[in-house]
């Protein structure tokens, strides 16, 4: 049986993301193995992220698609935060999979096996068996696996962001095409946090999204008709073209998840815990992993350390928030919009995106009202 270099388990995000860094680095003429059960060729996903300039990575065959301003909305009251040297990117999940799969087509030691994968074990010090449906199995050195095969460590239930989102086309101008709306919080839910994501492409499409955090199992058809009356009652949008539809769960935790303890098994994407707790996004981390993860390939004589690893003050922060939104969930739209009205969009990104120095941070935490805090800390718990 042929023991390829790498062998990749789940081409989404991080597994494309990985192949990327590592097809421009000295190892493009390692023997790979790429497994997933989809051929990546559908629009299921829109990933955002901030930053000066776009990434390398940002499809360079498709529309660059940003924002400069971004809406904070809570109720009526809306602070429009202007995002100084930062940029809101917007990357179409098709565009990204078409472009990395055209440059994975170029290396013929490159090989695709389209197949669920059963398990995985590693044998002995340097060699791991990836058993698939209905391929067989395949030896690999080193596997790199997004797929939740395995359960989080704790049997404690976790906060989920669950959402829905149409991208729609409706008659005349319906949107303000110059800012992108993080969170519209159009009322107070004591039990559980909602909100409206809004990304306007012109006056007339937008990506319209609706998020519940809920540890709570929720049917797509309630989260729709939740999307369907805000755009009538909220936006005025009685009549329109559903062009694009996604929904998904993501798991907003500062737990790690269950991951192979063999060294030659490596969790990249939100196995990994590179998805910010406390928001959910997780494109922007991916790429500093997989940069962390070839950088560690390719030292010699060393110990490598792929694990994905957040400065721990973060984890403090993120878990302050979710315990908030645990148990005080009517605390967030005044939090959220606190934040971005007190402090210049520009430090609060910084912030969110684990960039900000020790006394920025306390600088912006500062700024906003501490008795919410105070209580979260003298009722602290993890999440």
């Amino acid at each position: 049986m042929i023991t390829y270099d790498f062998i990749v388990t789940g081409l989404g995000c991080a597994g494309m993301s990985l192949m990327y860094y590592l097809l421009d680095s000295p190892l493009k003429d390692k023997k790979i193995l790429l497994i997933d059960y989809s051929s990546k060729s559908k629009n299921d996903r829109t990933w955002c992220y901030w930053a000066e300039k776009p990434l390398p990575i940002h499809p360079k065959n498709s529309p660059l698609v940003y924002w400069e301003n971004i809406n904070i909305v809570k109720a009526e009251e809306k602070i429009q935060s202007k995002l100084g040297d930062y940029k809101y990117f917007h990357i179409k999940s098709s565009d990204f999979y078409n472009e990395v799969s055209e440059k994975i087509k170029k290396f013929p030691n490159v090989t695709f096996i389209k197949d669920h994968i059963a398990s995985l074990d590693q044998i002995g010090n340097d060699k791991v068996i990836v058993k698939t449906e209905n391929n067989g199995s395949f030896y690999g050195s080193k596997v790199f696996n997004s797929i939740p095969l395995d359960q989080p460590t704790t049997k404690k239930s976790i906060l989920n962001q669950t959402f829905v989102g149409w991208k729609i086309k409706c008659k005349g101008a319906c949107f303000e095409k110059s800012s992108a709306t993080l969170m519209h919080f159009p009322e107070i839910n004591r039990n559980e946090s909602e909100f409206f994501y809004i990304l306007p492409y012109n006056e007339s499409e937008a990506l319209v999204e609706y998020t519940l955090y809920t540890k709570n199992k929720v049917s797509t058809e309630l989260l729709e008709k939740k999307l369907e009356v805000y755009l009538k009652n909220n936006l005025g949008i009685d009549e329109f073209e559903i062009l694009f539809e996604e929904s998904g769960t993501i798991p907003m935790t500062t737990q790690k998840f269950e991951a192979k303890k063999e060294s030659n098994i490596i969790s990249i994407g939100t196995l990994a815990g590179c998805t910010k707790p406390s928001t959910g996004y997780t494109f922007y981390d991916i790429q500093k992993h997989s940069q962390q993860i070839l950088n560690q390939l390719l030292e010699e004589n060393i110990q490598p350390k792929y694990k994905w690893i957040r400065k721990k003050r973060f984890s403090f922060y993120d878990n302050i928030l979710l315990n908030i939104a645990v148990k005080w969930p009517s605390e967030l739209p005044r939090i959220f919009k606190e934040m971005f009205e007190k402090n210049q969009g520009q430090q609060v990104l910084r912030f969110l995106n684990e960039e900000s120095s020790f006394w920025e941070e306390l600088k912006l935490l500062g700024s906003l009202k501490y008795g919410i805090f105070i209580k979260s800390l003298l009722h602290y718990e993890k999440h």
